[in-house]
Formats: structure tokens, C-alpha cells, sequence
């Protein structure tokens, strides 16, 4: 098998070489009223939710006095 000759080398060729910049053209945007509006209505789902879920809660918790007290008089009574 015959060998291969090398690849003549590129390394003493000039090149010129233009590097164009990555960012791009426009600015970029800051928050808009969109971005707001979006935000507050995002926030405010938060909270009721929260609220939500403490008024869940808390009718839950009265509820369970509720019947362990009734439960308690209905013991002591028989």
C-alpha cells in the first residue's frame, strides 16, 4: 500500500477575517405596560388563591370543632 503525502499546510497563508458583532441590532425592550399588566394579574390570581385557600381552610377547621364538640356532648349524654 502506498502512503499518503501530507496535506501541504495553510498556516503561512494571510487571511483576513471580519468578525461582525453577535448582539443584535435593536435595543433590547424593557418592561411595557403589557409586561405589567400581566404581572398584576398574575399577582393578584396569587393571592386569591392564597386566600382561597385559608378560607378552604378555615371553614374545614370550624367544621371539625364543630363536630367534635357535638360528638363529645353526644358521648357524655349516653
Amino acid at each position: 500500500m502506498a502512503k499518503k503525502l501530507p496535506r501541504p499546510s495553510n498556516e503561512n497563508k494571510k487571511v483576513h477575517v471580519e468578525v461582525e458583532s453577535w448582539r443584535w441590532e435593536t435595543d433590547s425592550q424593557r418592561f411595557t405596560w403589557k409586561h405589567w399588566f400581566a404581572l398584576a394579574i398574575l399577582l393578584a390570581v396569587a393571592i386569591f388563591l392564597a386566600f382561597g385557600f385559608l378560607i378552604v381552610a378555615s371553614v374545614v377547621l370550624i367544621a371539625a370543632i364543630i363536630i367534635n364538640i357535638v360528638l363529645f356532648l353526644l358521648k357524655k349524654l349516653s
